[in-house]
């Protein structure tokens, strides 16, 4: 009797052990939903979890104190770059048109987790159907969208917006409000694809100017200060307040439809601050340096959330840059990595405590529409090329110019021959890292040239 008990005990067990096998394999094989969060225009310093108390984001502090912040991200000086840096996991070297322009024939993270089985939705500014060979979201396989900045509609952004949703031009009118039109889209979208996987990706129209009141914002009170300046600026503040309402919209919208614990949020920005803004952070007022290759103009907010993936509070150093982004989508997702040549790594194994495979120093390209950016290492083309590499202490441009990365405003250059010991060693590194990589992008625009390239 008792070995039957034993033998029907052991059958029960086993049953039990094969069925937490096969549910765990199931829920492991089930890729996570992923929404993509980019803010327009705003650096680091704009941000409560980096040190902020002038801007208020309890949303996104708390996203911060629950997941993954890291504190040294690198996007590019300015949207175009950015955004075609992020989706195609690839330095502008290889890839840069012109402003507004992503080559249709680039591969993006959209094709690669619509490959990998994901819905695909994009909402917010898309700026990249430009000429030559600009593109739109089918070109990258996104099933639906709702965009400012595309064909077929205007210039309003905010309020009254011309807004393109699946190539119809919306209807609205002066009391609407295009963050909530398109933040609306994706809630949407998420209770529409509930079951997953999603990849939702929000490159926001906030918080880039015009400098206008929010739907949240009230009058202006004599601790707001006086003049044209401070109701910009108190204009701007309120509209970093709403983007961080927009994120918290998303999140709700999952908690709602109970698949938290399967979406992974990720927060970040394009470029540093308008520069027709100077704000205070921890004493000091700082100048906002959107479209400069100083640090103000690079360095952005970056945070992974993700419970039951990431451990919460997990504070990461290393440096990453936008192009680590569509290889790090690709190890969450299971999704296989396009076949062109990348320049990106992932940071997954970093937000989930392991060591991972950290980068010593990124490298960027830029071609600036604001000319007087490229005046201090200006080359190539039109003289307008930039390009850097930088690891945590120092920035060489190609042009040869060594800097501190502790020197903001790139006031002091550190002449050939007087650098510290670590200071030689990261020239060395550094010129290593732009003699690897190609002198100009092959796609500059056609009415650029490469005959006007100084040899």
């Amino acid at each position: 009797m008792s070995t039957l008990l034993s033998r029907v005990s052991l059958s029960a067990v086993l049953a039990v052990v094969i069925v937490s096998l096969t549910s765990g394999f199931a829920l492991a094989k089930k890729p996570p939903n992923i929404i993509l969060i980019m803010a327009d225009d705003s650096a680091v310093d704009n941000y409560g979890p980096y040190g902020s108390e002038y801007f208020k984001t309890p949303n996104l502090d708390r996203l911060a104190e629950t997941g993954v912040k890291f504190t040294n991200a690198y996007s590019t000086p300015v949207c175009t770059s950015s955004r075609v840096k992020i989706m195609t996991g690839r330095d502008n070297i290889r890839n840069y048109v012109i402003f507004g322009c992503l080559d249709k024939d680039e591969k993006t993270f959209g094709t690669m987790l619509k490959d990998a089985g994901y819905a695909t939705a994009v909402a917010g500014k898309w700026q990249l159907h430009g000429e030559p060979n600009g593109s739109v979201p089918s070109d990258h396989d996104f099933d639906t969208f709702c965009l400012w900045n595309f064909p077929g509609g205007g210039l309003a952004r905010f309020w009254n917006p011309s807004l393109v949703q699946d190539g119809q031009l919306l209807e609205t009118k002066e009391t609407d409000y295009g963050p909530d039109i398109v933040s609306d889209f994706l809630v949407d979208f998420i209770d529409q694809n509930k079951e997953g996987p999603f990849f939702a990706y929000y490159p926001m129209i906030l918080v880039h100017n015009p400098f206008v009141p929010t739907p949240d914002s009230k009058p202006m009170t004599a601790a707001d200060g006086k003049g044209k300046h401070a109701e910009l600026l108190k204009n701007y503040r309120d509209m970093v307040a709403y983007a961080d309402k927009m994120v918290q919209k998303l999140v709700d919208a999952v908690e709602r439809n109970g698949i938290r614990d399967n979406t992974i949020i990720i927060f970040t920005a394009d470029n540093g601050t308008n520069r027709t803004l100077t704000y205070p952070y921890q004493g000091k007022q700082m100048p906002g340096e959107k479209g400069l290759a100083t640090e103000g103009g690079t360095h952005v907010p970056f945070i992974v959330n993700a419970p039951g993936w990431v451990k919460a509070g997990t504070v990461v150093d290393d440096l990453i840059d936008f192009s680590d982004v569509l290889p790090t989508l690709a190890e969450i997702s299971g999704a296989t990595l396009p076949d062109v040549e990348l320049d990106g790594r992932s940071f997954w194994p970093q937000c989930q405590g392991e060591a991972g495979n950290p980068r010593e120093w990124i490298y960027q390209y830029h071609y600036p529409k604001y000319k007087p950016a490229a005046e201090p290492h200006g080359q190539g083309v039109r003289n307008l090329e930039i390009a850097w590499a930088q690891n945590k202490e120092f920035k060489l441009y190609a042009d040869g110019t060594l800097y501190a990365m502790s020197d903001r405003y790139e006031k002091q250059p550190i002449k050939k021959g007087r650098e510290s010991k670590s200071g030689k060693a990261s020239r060395k590194q550094l010129q290593a890292v732009l003699d690897s990589m190609p002198s100009t992008s092959p796609k500059l625009a056609p009415e650029f040239g490469s005959s006007a390239l100084v040899k």
